[in-house]
């Protein structure tokens, strides 16, 4: 059974989850990166489907992204990706030195990741009642596009049709820091979620 479209009041009480989650988790990242503005744009709810949510991603560009998947109230997968230079600056950053080694770069990424996941979760955990928990991070670089397929063929059922929850950041850095950070979600989920929020 395919997920109809949902209404304006919806499309609304959506946004404002993705708002507040995201919200802390940009305060989270804030943190981790010494206390630096990080800024969001306005949510956005999309249906659809892995080949157009890589387009999310700048369809082949390289980049880099951790995922973590979310088990409780909801399942689906949290995504934090960066095209890959701003990756690497955001890892300079957090190791707080510029460094070769790419298993110390792979490990401040995916740290930050979980922090920002776990503060997104705990948010919407908050608003709905429900206990959210993340997985341990995957992270891995290449094109978005493959990137994105890996992550959504870890969300249960049919992923053909996903409900993506995305917000994009920009964090006051020179060199620039700005990545995405997508809720990919299961249809039974977003229908469990839309009855909580009683829209």
């Amino acid at each position: 059974m395919s997920l109809p479209l949902p209404s304006d009041a919806q499309l609304d009480a959506l946004r404002e989850v993705t708002n507040i989650g995201c919200g802390h988790a940009a305060n989270a990242l804030s943190r981790l990166m010494g206390g630096r503005q990080v800024d969001l744009s306005v949510p956005r709810v999309l249906l659809t489907g892995p080949s157009d949510a890589a387009g999310l991603l700048g369809g082949d560009a390289q980049a880099v992204a951790a995922w973590l998947a979310i088990s409780g109230g909801l399942k689906g997968v949290m995504l934090m990706a960066l095209p890959l230079a701003e990756g690497q600056a955001l890892e300079s950053l957090l190791l707080g030195r510029p460094t070769s080694e790419q298993a110390e770069r792979d490990s401040a990424v995916a740290e930050a990741a979980n922090i920002v996941a776990s503060a997104c979760l705990s948010a919407i955990g908050k608003l709905t009642g429900w206990k959210l928990m993340p997985s341990v991070p995957t992270l891995r670089r290449g094109g978005a596009r493959a990137l994105v397929d890996a992550a959504v063929g870890q969300v249960d059922g049919d992923a053909s049709r996903v409900v993506v929850l995305e917000a994009r950041f920009m964090a006051a850095a020179a060199p620039p820091v700005s990545g995405q950070l997508l809720l990919v979600l299961e249809r039974e989920s977003i229908r469990a979620l839309l009855a909580r929020l009683g829209v």
